[in-house]
């Protein structure tokens, strides 16, 4: 800190950001990853039995209670819950590899 002050470079925490900026010429690559990224989630979704498709959408994207979900899709809420950790263990093992992670980390808030 003695360095910078001598120097005459101090600067007000009001002035840093919390986010490092990105350099222009990284921002493209970025976006591309991350259309890819989004195109890989929908089709591993897409690709999902359409029982535990429908599960997932209703809870993960919808925001709907188990019990809502159950009453919608005319089963009880174990059948719901089933659906959901059947889903999200597929979908653990199809991103995996993409995501270059241990499958075992993998949640859907990192996807």
């Amino acid at each position: 800190m003695k360095h910078f002050r001598s120097q005459g470079r101090e600067t007000a925490l009001d002035d840093l950001t919390e986010h490092p900026t990105i350099p222009r010429r990284e921002e493209p690559l970025r976006r591309l990853l991350e259309s890819e990224l989004i195109t890989k989630i929908q089709q591993a979704v897409a690709d999902l039995p359409p029982l535990q498709r429908e599960a997932l959408v209703l809870f993960e994207y919808e925001g709907l209670a188990l019990n809502e979900i159950a009453e919608v899709v005319g089963t009880d809420v174990g059948a719901v819950k089933s659906r959901l950790h059947r889903a999200r263990a597929r979908l653990r093992d199809s991103l995996s590899q993409y995501l270059n992670t241990d499958p075992e980390i993998v949640t859907l808030e990192q996807a």
